[in-house]
Order: structure tokens, then sequence, then C-alpha cells
């Protein structure tokens, strides 16, 4: 067998440039582009038990079709336990349904609609508000207990 294991020096040929150097470079775009589209957004009118406005704010419609009005965002930052659409002017509302998994409205709304919201908030009255008042000779009266006992129910 012969030897084949050689040390040998590697021939190096002159390479040609991948890229040709010109005289002047040439100018270079932007390629950098922006989209510009506009978010639809709403004006909300935000009442609290028929007093107000409270808040007026504008907000981003959100959804696939962005078309719906974010209400969760609005109950949490308002402390509401529900909110009613309704115009002025009548003072009639309805109840805006929201989808409990992403809380948009079932409903959708026009960029630039104004809407009027009431919301009602989550602090309930106290059952004893509603109990009959008695002072400490009145107590143990029969009726003024059964007065109680009745409310409670």
């Amino acid at each position: 067998m012969a030897n084949d294991n050689r040390v040998g020096e590697i021939e190096e040929e002159e390479a040609t440039p991948l890229l040709w150097e010109s005289a002047e470079p040439e100018p270079v775009e932007n390629r950098a582009r922006a989209v510009k589209t506009k978010v639809p957004e709403v004006e909300v009118h935000l009442y609290k038990q028929g007093k107000g406005p409270i808040d007026v704010i504008k907000m981003a419609l959100g959804g696939w079709d962005q078309d719906q009005l974010e209400v969760r965002e609005i109950l949490e930052k308002y402390g509401f336990k529900s909110v009613y659409a309704f115009t002025p002017g009548s003072g009639r509302g309805v109840s805006i349904r929201f989808n409990p998994r992403n809380g948009r409205s079932l409903l959708t709304y026009r960029d630039g609609a104004v809407v009027y919201l009431d919301g009602e908030s989550k602090v309930k009255k106290s059952r004893t508000a509603f109990m009959p008042k008695c002072d400490a000779i009145a107590r143990s009266d029969a009726f003024c207990g059964i007065m109680v006992m009745l409310r409670r129910n």
C-alpha cells in the first residue's frame, strides 16, 4: 500500500468579488413601510344610576370586525354590575349583553357612534335598611319580632 498521507500546500486562486464595487454608491431606498389604519372608535357617555355623565371616554372597538364594545372593561373600571344603553331624550334603556368569554358586546357598533350608558353599581343596599325600626322596649314585643322575620324571608 502506498502512503497517501502527504502534506502539501493548498494553492489559492484569485477569487472574483461577489459584488462589483462601483465608483458611486447607489442610494438605498427606505424599505421600512408603515401601514396606517384608523382604529374604529366610539364615544361613550357614562352615567351612574341616571346621574351624570360621570365620564366621557373614547373607546376602541374590538372583535374580528372591530365593531364590538369592550363591556367587561367598563364594568371593571367603574365598578358596575351591569350597563344599560339608553337615549337621553326618552330615558328608556336596554341592558347591554356581552359574551362572558371575551367581554365584548353581542351587538355591533359603527365607527364614530355616540353611546349613552347607564351603569348599576355593585353595592347592594343592606337588608337592615328594609327592616322596621324597633326601639329597645319594642324589641321584646312579639309584633316587632314577627315583622322582622317576615322581612327576612
